[in-house]
């Protein structure tokens, strides 16, 4: 997860390709919360429709965040498991369509998480050198403090 606003990264899990994206949602929303803290609290998620899925928009509406997750276009109006989704199906017909709610929710801005991956792998690479899953989340989380000292030092 990345705050849009200062590109910083406040969430990082590590995953072989078999594990789908909305799997990891829950976890790096917890490191996001935890990182904010009480002063600079997480308000919006931003997420393509790998994460329009009922017990994130559940966990979303629980924790008061707002969702910037793209729905389906044909997805229910009513609730099909979770009232929050279908309220968020629902507002974005109101506003006039995909466009419309892409602008106001800035749905647009989730290129920076993209943007800032690049970024990160130019800088550090793509490979890791340890081969244990615990040596590999040290690793990557040690690069990942380093890029976020960078990204600050040049705000």
């Amino acid at each position: 997860m990345i705050d849009v606003e200062s590109n910083q990264v406040l969430g990082l899990e590590i995953t072989d390709e078999s594990v789908q994206d909305d799997r990891m949602f829950t976890p790096l929303l917890e490191q996001a919360i935890e990182h904010c803290g009480e002063e600079h609290p997480v308000y919006r998620v931003l997420g393509d429709g790998a994460y329009d899925r009922n017990d994130i928009f559940n966990l979303l509406e629980k924790r008061g965040i707002q969702s910037g997750i793209k729905t389906r276009n044909d997805a229910a109006t009513h609730s099909t498991g979770s009232p929050y989704r279908a309220e968020c199906v629902r507002d974005r017909i109101r506003m006039g369509g995909y466009r419309m709610w892409s602008w106001i929710t800035t749905y647009g801005m989730r290129w920076k998480v993209e943007g800032n991956f690049s970024s990160f792998k130019r800088i550090f690479g793509e490979g890791v050198r340890a081969t244990s899953h615990e040596g590999m989340f040290r690793e990557i989380r040690m690069k990942v403090n380093c890029y976020n000292m960078l990204v600050a030092a040049m705000a």
